[in-house]
Formats: structure tokens, sequence, C-alpha cells
């Protein structure tokens, strides 16, 4: 699912919780908490500055590869000064995050554009694959919160104009 569609998921989910006058239901309670954590995922990795999420992924795979004897190296370049293999996220991807932050493009462009200038960076790639995952694994959630919210509405409600609205 792209990101496009993830968030007017959530955008439209967000809408049918403020509209219902239910909220006072568990099972309404319960889905509204379901929705704030993964809207919190949305604006963290598809929406916002990824920069935090980025480093965070990056400092993880860092130590496995530093402590705990992962094999794969973060890069995989020739190069003994390259900022990956030290520990340190690229000038080019911390120069970027401010653009990002701007709306100057999405956190995945930023790290499609520096793997496509820098292929052997092992952890961009990663990242990249792991984003796509969590925006998989949203997509879904997104879908079932939405038809949960749905039968939850027709349940706790008789007044059709409400059930109408859904």
């Amino acid at each position: 699912m792209d990101r496009d569609r993830i968030i007017d998921n959530r955008d439209e989910i967000e809408e049918m919780l403020k509209a219902s006058e239910l909220a006072n239901y568990d099972d309404i309670d319960d889905l509204d908490d379901r929705f704030d954590e993964a809207a919190k995922t949305v604006e963290r990795i598809l929406v916002g500055d990824i920069s935090e999420w980025v480093g965070q992924f990056y400092r993880e795979r860092y130590r496995a590869w530093k402590n705990e004897g992962r094999e794969a190296p973060p890069c995989r370049c020739d190069n003994p000064r390259c900022s990956l293999k030290r520990g340190e996220i690229p000038y080019r991807l911390r120069r970027r995050a401010s653009k990002i932050r701007d709306g100057g493009s999405s956190g995945r462009e930023a790290l499609s554009g520096f793997l496509d200038s820098h292929p052997e960076a092992v952890v961009i790639d990663e990242a990249l694959d792991r984003q796509e995952e969590i925006a998989s694994d949203l997509g879904r959630e997104f879908r079932k919160l939405h038809r949960e919210l749905e039968a939850a509405i027709m349940e706790l409600t008789d007044d059709p104009e409400q059930q109408a609205a859904f």
C-alpha cells in the first residue's frame, strides 16, 4: 500500500472516530487507541522527519555489527573512511533531513537517493526494506480498524442517520 493511500485511510478513520458519538464505549476506545498508535507510526516513518527513525535503525544495526558479530557490515564499499563504517549517519542524509522536515522530499526519496549513489550501503537498503514492511503492516492495520469501527458503530447505534454516515 502506498504512502498516500495509508495517509488517506488514516484520515478517514480519524474522521469516523471524531464523528462518532459512541466514543465512550470500550470497543470504540480500544479502536481509538490502536488508531492512535498506528497514526503515530505513520507520522514517524512515512510523513514526518524520518531522520530520527533512520538514526535509531542504523545505530541498532551498527551495534549488532560491532558487538554481536552481525555478518553484514553497514556498508560494503572500499572506502575505509565511509561514515557508515565509522558509526555515523552520512552527512548527505543528515542534510536531507532538514529538507524532509521542510517538505522538500519524502524520507523514502532521501534514502533511495543516497542508495543510488552509494549502492554498497547495506544498512540503508535494509532501512528501505523495513520501511516498506512497516507501510504494508500499517495498511493492513488501517483496513482492519476501518472494518472493526464500522461494525462497532452499526452494533452500538440504532440511529439510521449515524449508520448511514459510515
